[in-house]
């Protein structure tokens, strides 16, 4: 995670906090799989409310637009007229698409469909979206009409001393996930990777990092598309 990267997910973490109604009541998984929060200053921290309406799906970089666009023609569930924009991000390994479902569809219908989705090996993750009415970029300025937010396959984790892995090994074995690389200016920041053989993508990992209680902070990769 370079210096770019780490005050992004502060100043985003910062916009979260803002904009949750974090009242002290903790905010579990839904028993379709949805979660809605993550942890900030060791409580859980409400990130908003599922959207009925689009999915995030991810590509690998090595996939031209082109056959990306290809693959999602043949996507019924999803509005074909819909004008969607494939987003690619400096330095990170995946291309991100929000979709637009045909119609709104429940929690357990979009869990349905992600699960579909990520059996296709050109998918590298497809992940629940939140509403928010927070339609600005990290320095504030307007990027849409309506925006939704999501998360990454990576999220990032604070060990208690970087001379000394052995939780965070033990960790990425338990979970099947991926060491990514540390951080070259914050020695004890990790950037680690949910794959679709971990024990979940990349917010419930972040989670299970932290309540673990072997890591100082541990944090999901939070972004914001504009969708209209």
């Amino acid at each position: 995670m370079n210096v770019k990267n780490y005050i992004s997910l502060i100043l985003m973490g910062m916009t979260l906090i803002a904009c949750s109604n974090n009242d002290g009541t903790e905010h579990n998984q839904d028993p379709c799989g949805f979660i809605n929060f993550k942890y900030y200053n060791g409580s859980q921290d409400l990130l908003g409310e599922m959207s009925n309406d689009y999915i995030l799906i991810a590509v690998d970089s090595i996939y031209p637009n082109h056959e990306i666009e290809d693959f999602i023609s043949t996507l019924n569930t999803f509005d074909q007229n819909y004008n969607y924009l494939i987003h690619k991000a400096e330095n990170y390994k995946f291309k991100e698409i929000p979709l637009k479902l045909k119609a709104s569809k429940s929690c357990e219908e979009i869990s349905k469909i992600i699960s579909d989705l990520n059996q296709d090996p050109i998918i590298s993750y497809a992940h629940f979206t939140l509403k928010t009415n927070n339609c600005t970029n990290l320095i504030w300025e307007p990027i849409g009409d309506l925006c939704i937010d999501s998360y990454g396959s990576s999220f990032y984790v604070k060990v208690l001393n970087e001379n000394d892995l052995t939780d965070l090994n033990q960790m990425i074995a338990q979970t099947n996930t991926e060491l990514v690389g540390q951080n070259q200016f914050m020695e004890r920041w990790f950037e680690l990777r949910a794959t679709k053989n971990s024990k979940g993508d990349g917010l419930a990992m972040a989670n299970f990092f932290y309540e673990s209680g072997l890591f100082e902070h541990s944090e999901p990769g939070i972004s914001k598309y504009p969708v209209q």
